[in-house]
């Protein structure tokens, strides 16, 4: 009996230090979203205080991977620019915070942007979470050229791609094809020898990745999203 009660309380225990070790919930480690070069493009997570009391957040920036041209700015209850790398902010008990976000600002310039946030409960800095945002942004082809201007554009078939990839490209501006995958970190770098050629993508893991076709100078021509499944 006396056994019993001692297992009881020690799960009481338990139970009890691994609340107060986690005192705040993410709904996701991951965000991502796509946009169009004249709006900013605003991945979002949910955080929420799990506690009976007003707890303190930090976030730190660990990784930035930008786009030439491209602004980010980080929002908790206010925005704050790129001079800001870390910033303290307070939930109420029980309260959820419904929009931490990353706004990714494009500035009339396709491409993509990955930020890596840290947060974590200053009175519990043991109780570390790391949040992944993603964006990339498209150009908008006007109305008046539409069916033209869709015609040459660049562009990545098949989508989704298992063993190969080839490019569609009319006006042969693509030289370089660069794979990235959701974080940012660059997979691939293929050069472009002629248009609907097969390109060997087959070591890459199942998943979605930002592809970046480059002219002759390294300029961006356009970005397109492509899913890689592994049967």
């Amino acid at each position: 009996m006396q056994k019993t009660i001692l297992a009881i309380l020690f799960f009481l225990h338990l139970g009890l230090y691994l609340t107060a070790q986690n005192t705040f919930h993410l709904s996701s480690t991951f965000a991502t979203q796509q946009g169009n070069i004249s709006k900013e493009v605003t991945p979002a997570v949910i955080i929420r205080n799990l506690s009976n009391s007003t707890i303190q957040l930090r976030w730190e920036i660990k990784k930035t991977n930008l786009s030439d041209g491209w602004q980010v700015v980080v929002c908790d209850h206010q925005c704050h620019t790129s001079l800001t790398s870390e910033h303290t902010f307070s939930l109420g008990a029980n309260q959820l915070l419904h929009d931490f976000r990353v706004s990714f600002r494009p500035n009339g310039k396709e491409g993509i942007g990955t930020l890596e946030i840290e947060v974590y409960d200053v009175n519990n800095p043991t109780n570390r979470k790391t949040i992944t945002f993603s964006g990339a942004a498209h150009s908008i082809v006007s109305s008046s050229n539409q069916f033209e201007k869709k015609t040459a554009a660049p562009q990545i078939f098949p989508n989704p791609a298992i063993e190969f990839i080839s490019i569609k490209d009319a006006t042969e501006q693509v030289k370089t094809i660069e794979i990235y995958n959701v974080v940012g970190r660059k997979m691939q770098t293929i050069q472009v020898n002629q248009s609907e050629e097969q390109y060997d993508i087959s070591r890459l893991p199942t998943g979605m990745y930002m592809i970046r076709m480059l002219d002759a100078k390294g300029a961006i021509v356009r970005t397109q999203r492509v899913s890689k499944y592994n049967p």
